[in-house]
Formats: structure tokens, C-alpha cells, sequence
């Protein structure tokens, strides 16, 4: 039983021409629904552009200097595709956690099983972080260079170099990704989102976002060859911010909800004062085990360890937690 509260819509009594009351539940969940429907749908256009911008094939592929016009192109359409993505992650890892997998797969977590010497195919290490990783493979940061080199199936990034790996490039790569977003779009069309769905979504986005910046130490960050982590955990926080809204009518403590709005715009500040799409420069000599926050690393750092600490009391993790159960929503174990 999903609890007395879902799916109910309650009519007032003896109001015959009055439009009915809709439980909150119902309301979370309908604005819910759209705001994630929507999401994907810009997704969906935003890969399906980013196919269609890759440069006509040639001899010899195509490069990011001589072709620079569809590659920003191209670059454009990524970023777009990604904020559309960080905006409902949490849900769609949860709802579906294949699809997830291969649409924001990392390189390591490929190479760990194989090589991958074709990156132009629709196989092997796929999505947009893929197509990353050939998009900006000339201005690679150092410390990712050097986390990558050291995996034992470490392949250099590069744009194509024959018409047959530029042919595949948008036919097989890009097309893959636009396949999988588009079969995830048709799946999620009828699927009805409760609301225990999108709030573990929200709380789970923000329990991850400490280990997104704690990754920047080793260049191993997710967005790291655009340089783009931060504007992830921007959009992150933006989903989380929509799926709140979404429960207004819901039986959140007044108390606790200017709470949780306090400490989401703390973060909101911290971001803004950080930079634009990349994480700050992580300062020599950091240690993570001991941060100190007088740089802009250290402070995004120090205030995503507390923030995003469900054992931490009063923390922003803590607070979700603590208001979804109150709405008898169990935290996912983790």
C-alpha cells in the first residue's frame, strides 16, 4: 500500500460545480512528472542536435581546428544535453539505472574491463562523456591526463582520423546516444513518478555532490574534459530546487522547509562565488583528509563535506532525509 495520502483526489462535498481538490500527493506528483518529462524531452532534442552538427566526413575524419565551426557547434549542444541531464539524474539513475550507466558512463569505469581502441563505434565506452572526451581531446586538463595514463587500457583521446571513423562518430556514437535517451523518453511517457521516486532523486543528487568536487583533487571529476563539474552540480542543485517547489502542498514542517531553503541557498552562493562551468583550481599541497577553505576549492569543498552528510545534524542531507520521512519516505540505504 503506498500510504493513504497517494493518489487520492477528494472531491468537496456537495459541490457539484466546483473543480475537484487535488491531494498534495497528486500535485507533487503531477508537477513532478512535467517538470521530468520536460527535462528529458530537452535532452532528447539537445543529443538529437548534437548528432546532426558533426562535421561532414572526409578523408581524413574531420579535427577540431580545421572543422572548429561544427565542433563548437557541437560543444554547444553537449552542454545543453548535460544540463537538461544533471537536472533530473537523480531520478532517471534510479528509474533506470542501465540506461543511466550508458548515457553517463566514465572512461575508467570501461577501461577497467577492456581497451577500447574503436571510441567511434556504438560499443564499449559510450555516451556523453564519450563524446566529451573526443569533443575536447585537445585541451585534456593535466591531472585527468595523468589520473588516465596510469589505467592499464589507457588510449589517447582524439577526433577521427579516416572517413570511416568520422562515418562513425555520428552514425554509431552519437546515434547511440540519441537511441538510448529516446527509448528512455518512450519508457518514462506512461511511467507515473510517485513521490518517493523524485524526493530520494533530490536527496540522492545532493548526498553525491561532495564526492563530485572531492574527485577534482585527482582529475577524476565527471565533466572533467570540458571542464564543465561545476556547471553539473549547478544543474544538480537546480533539478533539486524544481522537485522541492513540486512539493509545496506536501506536509513539510514550515520550520523545516525554510530550513532546507536556507541551506540549499548557501549553496547556491558558494557555487555562484566558485566560477562558471569548471571546479576552481584545486591548490597545491590540499589535503582532503584535512582541507583548509581559505581558496575557492577549499570552501566549495569544506561546505559540500557538511552539507552533503546525512550523519552530519542539521545538514542539507540530513534535513531531506529527516523531511522525507516525515512524509514516510525511507531514505535509500547507502
Amino acid at each position: 500500500m503506498r500510504g493513504a495520502w497517494l493518489g487520492l483526489v477528494l472531491v468537496a462535498c456537495g459541490a457539484r460545480d466546483e473543480a475537484p481538490i487535488v491531494a498534495p500527493d497528486e500535485q507533487a506528483t503531477r508537477a513532478v512528472k512535467s517538470y521530468v518529462d520536460a527535462e528529458v524531452a530537452e535532452l532528447a532534442r539537445a543529443c538529437d542536435a548534437l548528432c546532426a552538427a558533426a562535421p561532414a566526413p572526409d578523408a581524413d575524419g574531420w579535427s577540431i581546428a580545421s572543422d572548429r565551426e561544427a565542433v563548437e557547434r557541437m560543444r554547444a549542444e553537449w552542454r545543453r544535453a548535460r544540463r537538461a541531464y544533471e537536472h533530473v539524474e537523480g531520478a532517471i539513475a534510479i528509474l533506470f539505472p542501465d540506461t543511466d550507466a550508458a548515457v553517463d558512463g566514465r572512461y575508467e569505469h570501461e577501461v577497467e574491463l577492456r581497451r577500447d581502441d574503436t571510441p567511434f563505434d556504438a560499443n564499449g565506452f559510450v555516451g556523453m562523456h564519450a563524446i566529451e572526451r573526443i569533443l575536447w581531446s585537445d585541451a585534456i586538463p593535466a591531472p585527468t591526463e595523468r589520473f588516465e595514463r596510469a589505467l592499464a587500457s589507457y588510449t589517447p583521446p582524439r577526433t577521427p582520423a579516416s572517413e570511416a571513423e568520422a562515418r562513425a562518430f555520428q552514425g554509431a556514437l552519437c546515434a547511440r546516444l540519441s537511441r538510448d535517451v529516446r527509448a528512455m523518453e518512450r519508457a518514462l511517457g506512461p511511467l507515473a513518478l510517485d513521490p518517493a521516486t523524485a524526493w530520494r532523486g533530490i536527496v540522492g543528487s545532493i548526498e553525491e555532490q561532495a564526492e563530485k568536487v572531492r574527485l577534482g583533487t585527482t582529475g577524476e571529476d565527471e565533466s572533467r574534459y570540458a571542464q564543465h563539474t561545476l556547471a553539473d552540480m549547478r544543474a544538480n542543485l537546480e533539478g533539486g530546487r524544481a522537485v522541492l517547489d513540486a512539493f509545496a502542498a506536501m506536509p513539510i514542517a514550515a520550520d523545516e522547509r525554510a530550513a532546507i531553503d536556507r541551506e540549499l541557498r548557501a549553496l547556491e552562493r558558494v557555487y555562484a562565488e566558485s566560477g562558471e562551468d569548471a571546479l576552481p583550481p584545486v591548490p597545491d599541497g590540499f589535503d582532503p583528509d584535512a582541507p583548509r577553505d581559505d581558496t575557492p576549492y577549499g570552501r566549495l569543498f569544506v561546505m559540500l563535506s557538511r552539507a552533503s552528510d546525512p550523519r552530519a545534524e542539521g545538514s542539507l542531507a540530513a534535513r531531506l532525509r529527516r523531511a522525507g520521512e516525515a512524509m514516510g519516505i525511507a531514505p535509500i540505504a547507502r
